[in-house]
């Protein structure tokens, strides 16, 4: 059987989720589902994914975000891998952590009907689980994005971005709007079956639903990705990788390229200057931070020595952010690229 078609292009709406190898617990703690939100919140910023909502359950995990670039399957394989790394060293432990592939689902985010109840599906994971019935609604929900959708727009986590999600909801950010949202989803939970069928939005017809196919949206919005999934499913022979590699090159390229013009470098200053020059050093953190490209393309590309050392001079450049507040700005400002477009193919 072949392996589902990872569909990508910028603008593009997911629904992921990945369950434990052999169905057991990815999450052993409290102290583990912090780590992994660390590390989503990581992938997040250096992939420039807008992330709408997260669920964490015991063996699996949900969560619903937009790629401003084609890069799913890079920031997704950076994500289960690294999370995979972190937590078997925490624990002593080896093998997989995932079972096989993830789940990713496209969505349609600009249809509220479908967008809101992809919300609530996440949302309401502890209810259906029967977590919540052990405790209170709110604080069975503790590792799901609903604290945040709850907080003040200066409190929550700034990486979690539930405004156009309240919106679907015809919900402002304001107090009264998140317990407007609040109280629809408690609703809900009191009234509802919990199951499947319960969360399908009133006009339905496609075929897909929150749990099974490859999209989440309306016979005209699965029209228009059928009609291009030629030019986005990038898996053909001898393709795929290239691809995706390229996008990441290219936006770390325009970082390099900002910063020897921010700091007025030549390429040929460049091949000459100190490994641990602090131009270097702000350029390479920025370009570690916004992309997923290896070390080794940071190393060739900056003239700074080998694959292994790099780490040590970006741990160098962190403690330059940390302790002045300009080197911090130029990283902001190199990673801030005015030329993306979050607008979808489609």
């Amino acid at each position: 059987m072949s392996r589902p078609l990872r569909i990508e292009y910028p603008g593009a709406v997911y629904h992921v989720q990945s369950l434990g190898n052999r169905k057991e617990d990815i999450f052993l703690s409290d102290e583990d589902r912090e780590l992994f939100l660390r590390t989503f919140q990581e992938v997040a910023e250096r992939s420039q994914w807008i992330v709408y909502a997260y669920a964490l359950m015991s063996n699996h995990y949900h969560v619903l975000f937009r790629t401003q670039h084609a890069n799913l399957v890079d920031g997704m394989k950076w994500l289960q891998t690294t999370y995979s790394t972190r937590f078997n060293r925490r624990h002593g432990l080896s093998g997989h952590v995932f079972a096989g592939r993830y789940k990713s689902m496209l969505v349609e985010a600009d249809n509220a009907h479908y967008f809101s109840t992809i919300i609530d599906y996440i949302h309401l994971n502890p209810a259906r689980s029967g977590l919540v019935r052990s405790q209170t609604f709110l604080t069975g929900n503790r590792w799901t994005s609903l604290q945040e959708w709850l907080s003040e727009p200066g409190k929550r986590a700034q990486w979690i971005h539930p405004e156009l999600g309240l919106k679907a909801f015809g919900c402002d950010d304001t107090p009264q709007g998140r317990k407007k949202y609040y109280d629809h989803l408690l609703g809900r939970y009191e009234s509802e079956l919990m199951d499947e069928r319960s969360l399908l939005p009133v006009g339905h017809v496609g075929p897909g639903t929150v749990q099974r196919g490859w999209c989440y949206g309306s016979s005209a919005f699965r029209k228009r990705i059928i009609e291009i999934i030629p030019s986005l499913a990038k898996r053909q022979p001898g393709n795929s990788i290239s691809y995706r590699g390229e996008i990441g090159e290219l936006l770390a390229e325009r970082i390099v390229v900002r910063g020897l013009r921010a700091f007025g470098v030549t390429e040929d200053e460049l091949l000459t200057m100190p490994f641990s020059h602090p131009s270097k050093l702000i350029i390479a953190l920025a370009v570690r931070r916004a992309t997923l490209v290896p070390y080794a393309w940071i190393s060739k590309r900056l003239h700074m020595g080998i694959p292994g050392s790099l780490g040590t001079l970006l741990t160098r450049a962190k403690k330059m952010e940390t302790d002045d507040l300009k080197v911090h700005a130029w990283i902001q400002k190199l990673t801030n690229d005015p030329t993306h477009s979050s607008s979808p193919v489609p």
